[in-house]
């Protein structure tokens, strides 16, 4: 849980002396798939389950470049293989992958200049 999630928590809990979220009765859920499928089917979203968080979780986390092992131990994974299941890459980040090779050419012709203006001892020429 990140600092803005807890101190947002915090506040309501101590807003409202009870559940963050209260069932219809005003207690704790026992159980968040049910209220969790009321709110997807409510909200008109089709194929999407309280499991899709976890992907969504670690998707997030591996695109904002936390390292795998560190997903893993998030994820309470045994084995990265597992992680890497869980990760999935949007295409604007794959795209922003790939252009960062754009760089790479300019750096490369760059540095062939700098060897051509070279002597073969390293001192310039």
């Amino acid at each position: 849980m990140n600092d803005l999630l807890h101190h947002t928590l915090e506040e309501v809990r101590i807003k409202t002396l009870g559940p963050v979220f209260p069932n219809r009765k005003g207690t704790q859920y026992r159980n968040f798939r049910t209220p969790f499928n009321n709110a997807v089917r409510k909200a008109g979203i089709s194929d999407f389950t309280f499991h899709d968080l976890r992907h969504t979780f670690a998707s997030r986390l591996v695109m904002s470049g936390v390292e795998l092992p560190t997903v893993k131990e998030l994820m309470g994974h045994k084995d990265i293989k597992m992680t890497l299941r869980y990760t999935h890459l949007s295409s604007d980040h794959k795209q922003n992958a790939v252009k960062a090779l754009d760089n790479f050419g300019t750096n490369l012709r760059r540095f062939s200049r700098q060897g051509e203006n070279m002597s073969d001892d390293g001192s310039s020429k």
